[in-house]
């Protein structure tokens, strides 16, 4: 059906539609209202409005409205416009549920709340408010032009730019460059630090779960940034003229974070999200330990988390097991300079204690939380280079030929070759990039001949891996000493 059809045959059902409300109004048949929260500017408190449930109060009047003579009419030029279901989805309050199934029918139910939006007691028809309706119509049933935008709020992050394009369809922008936001406390907040992460969904069916899963790998990979980084509970779909529709997402967890992305770091953060995105372990013990460091983020402080946090540790590096008690100097090997390394090792023992001292039930001691903050920071920095590259093959091993030093084993006999090779850019890239970098690793002179050394495997595909082609370095030769003389199993026989 031509335009103008459409338009004369809905501007008749109105005129209808707003003497029959009108009537019903009259008649002393109310319109409710909702109590709706603003949001709060700088130091001024909330204020709150109230708004009227036109949506609700038209379909409690529809049999009546829907038996004017010119609703036939209205319905069946409806009837023949080709994008009513993407209409229906940019409106499902107004839309309601008209009870026969016909989306025509249910079109026309959502394009009269659309013009009477907002209407009290007074129900009269003028072009103020049935024009950007049947504008708002054409353009997303008609013409079929919609812009839709999958909203989500970050917490524990802020930026001092504009807007910050993280990849294609990927933006965050403040929150107060927002003009209208959705009907959440948590966006109605300013008081901490937080980003706007807009998703653009795309075409298709499943263009929004795509959306939520890009939001959720954004916040992993901002999870592995800093902490104190998550979502809000719940993301927003929003279309031009449309209501809000709510979206939920996995259980944010902390948002103590404080991180001030300044213009300077963009690139480096785009570069970030990149590599992890390209990078992310899907399978291995890689993959758990990163599942089990967000499930650490996701609870409500850091010593809640502490247990996921020391149990991926201990998949990365203790897989003798935990009665072992390497994991300390393992961590302190990978993550500080041989001078820092003691001092380090100390800490990480008494965050393995304070684990069983929660688990008995006693009372932390008044370092608590700093420990379990040292915990998930080293455990988010060796998932980092795990990811990017810069360690790779065994850790326990690794850290073992580390810890190692000459004196300890002079001598020693069937020593194995090894190689170790040394990133030396990764300290330049963590310092530019992070707030606590952690040292590069240095290879060790000599390994125990206890431990086995394999060449670490080529990259794939890394922007920030150095040449390995130098500061490769070899064990010497070993040093041969003359066996002890085994005892005589003659010897042994006589004297049993």
């Amino acid at each position: 059906m031509r335009s103008g059809q459409l338009h004369s045959a809905l501007h008749a059902f109105a005129l209808e539609a707003a003497q029959t409300l009108a009537a019903a109004s009259a008649r002393g048949d109310e319109v409710g209202f909702e109590v709706v929260q603003e949001r709060a500017r700088s130091n001024r408190p909330a204020l709150y409005c109230y708004r009227p449930l036109t949506a609700e109060f038209i379909g409690r009047q529809w049999p009546e409205v829907s038996a004017r003579p010119t609703a036939a009419r209205a319905i069946a030029a409806l009837a023949e416009v080709p994008g009513l279901e993407t209409y229906l989805e940019a409106h499902p309050q107004a839309a309601g549920d008209t009870g026969t199934g016909e989306p025509a029918e249910a079109a026309l139910r959502c394009f009269i709340a659309r013009v009477f939006d907002g209407c009290d007691t007074t129900f009269e028809l003028v072009p103020e408010r049935f024009e950007p309706a049947y504008r708002e119509l054409h353009e997303n049933a008609v013409e079929q032009r919609t812009e839709l935008a999958l909203l989500g709020l970050l917490r524990g992050v802020s930026t001092v730019s504009k807007e910050i394009a993280i990849g294609e369809g990927i933006l965050l922008a403040p929150l107060k460059r927002l003009g209208k936001v959705p009907p959440d406390p948590d966006w109605l907040r300013d008081d901490r630090p937080s980003l706007v992460v807009a998703i653009d969904p795309g075409e298709g069916s499943d263009g929004v779960e795509r959306g939520l899963a890009q939001m959720r790998e954004l916040q992993t990979t901002m999870r592995l940034y800093a902490g104190g980084i998550s979502l809000a509970p719940l993301a927003w779909i929003h279309a031009d003229g449309a209501e809000w529709r709510a979206l939920p997402l996995p259980p944010g967890g902390r948002i103590d974070g404080k991180v001030a992305l300044m213009p300077e770091q963009q690139d480096e953060l785009r570069e970030f999200c990149a590599l992890i995105a390209r990078r992310r372990p899907t399978e291995g013990e890689a993959a758990w330990a990163l599942a089990r460091f967000e499930l650490g983020c996701e609870r409500e402080n850091q010593l809640a988390g502490l247990t996921d946090h020391l149990l991926a540790l201990r998949v990365m590096l203790e897989p003798e097991g935990a009665r072992s008690g390497r994991l300390a100097g393992r961590v302190a090997a990978l993550c500080a300079e041989a001078r820092e390394r003691p001092e380090m090792a100390s800490r990480i023992t008494r965050a393995i204690a304070l684990e069983q001292t929660m688990i008995a039930g006693k009372e932390p001691p008044r370092d608590a939380r700093k420990l379990a903050a040292e915990v998930e920071d080293r455990l988010r920095a060796l998932l980092r280079d795990v990811i990017c590259g810069h360690l790779r093959g065994d850790l326990s091993v690794l850290a073992d030929a580390l810890i190692y030093t000459p004196e300890a084993d002079a001598g020693a006999e069937d020593q194995l070759e090894f190689r170790v090779t040394r990133r030396a850019e990764s300290a330049g890239f963590a310092a530019d990039l992070f707030a606590t970098p952690h040292p590069p690793v240095h290879p060790a002179p000599n390994p125990p001949a206890s431990v086995s050394r394999r060449t670490p495997a080529p990259a794939e595909d890394n922007v920030f891996d150095a040449p390995t082609t130098e500061n490769e370095v070899a064990a010497p030769p070993p040093t041969p000493r003359p066996r002890s003389r085994p005892r005589s199993r003659t010897r042994t026989a006589q004297g049993a």
